[in-house]
C-alpha cells in the first residue's frame, strides 16, 4: 500500500489557529467552496486565466474533491463567525511528499497574512501526522502576493515553467514558478525541524 492511500484520521480532524478554524470537508461541503470560486470572476481569471464560468463537470475535472486519504480540504472560518474566507487544498503526492494551494474568496481577508497562517497550521499538522517531509506548491508568476507567502514560509524557488498557459483574457500566455520545502530546510515553526 502506498504511504498516502492509507486512511490516517487525524488528517481529517478540525485545526485551530490564533484567528481561524480550519474545518476539513467532505465532497458537497467542497463543491459549495468550488461554486464560490466560479461564481467569482477576478477569482476564477486568476486560477483558470479566463473570466468565464465553469460548468459543474468542467469545475468537477479541474478540482479534485477531497477524499480523506490523499486529498484535504479545509474551509477558513475566522473565529466567532460561521461564513468560510476561502479554502486551502492538500494533495498527498508520492513518497512523504505533499502539494499546497490556498484560495481566499473573501476580500476583506487580502493582505491579511491569512495563508500563512492557515499554511503553517496545515503543514505543522501534516508533518507531524503523515511524515510529510516535502512540500510543493506553484503560483502564477504575476502573482507576487502568493511569491512573498512561499518565500516567507521557507521555500525555495526550484523552477520555472514558461508558456505553461494562456491567458484569454489579457491576450498573453503564462508562467508558473515551482516551489519547494525539503524537510532538511524545515523553519523552526514545523514539527521536527532540523536543526
Amino acid at each position: 500500500m502506498k504511504w498516502h492511500r492509507r486512511r490516517i484520521k487525524v488528517l481529517d480532524e478540525t485545526l485551530e489557529t490564533e484567528r481561524f478554524t480550519l474545518q476539513s470537508t467532505d465532497k458537497w461541503q467542497a463543491l459549495k467552496l468550488y461554486k464560490r470560486m466560479n461564481d467569482d470572476a477576478e477569482i476564477l481569471l486568476q486560477l483558470s486565466h479566463s473570466d468565464k464560468k465553469a460548468g459543474w463537470l468542467r469545475i468537477l475535472r479541474k478540482y479534485k474533491l477531497p477524499n480523506q486519504r490523499s486529498r484535504f480540504i479545509h474551509a477558513i472560518v475566522p473565529k466567532g463567525t460561521a461564513q468560510s474566507i476561502g479554502y486551502h487544498e492538500i494533495y498527498l503526492a508520492s513518497y512523504k511528499s505533499a502539494s499546497m494551494g490556498v484560495v481566499i474568496l473573501d476580500r476583506d481577508w487580502w493582505g491579511k497574512a491569512a495563508p500563512l497562517e492557515v499554511r503553517k497550521a496545515v503543514m505543522g499538522h501534516f508533518v507531524k501526522h503523515a511524515g510529510v517531509e516535502r512540500f510543493t506548491g506553484s503560483v502564477e508568476a504575476r502573482n507576487f502576493a502568493s511569491l512573498l507567502n512561499y518565500r516567507k514560509l521557507g521555500f525555495n524557488h526550484t523552477g520555472t515553467m514558461h508558456r505553461c498557459s494562456f491567458d484569454s483574457v489579457r491576450n498573453t500566455t503564462v508562467d508558473y514558478l515551482q516551489f519547494e520545502l525539503l524537510k532538511d530546510d524545515f523553519p523552526s515553526y514545523l514539527p521536527e525541524a532540523a536543526t
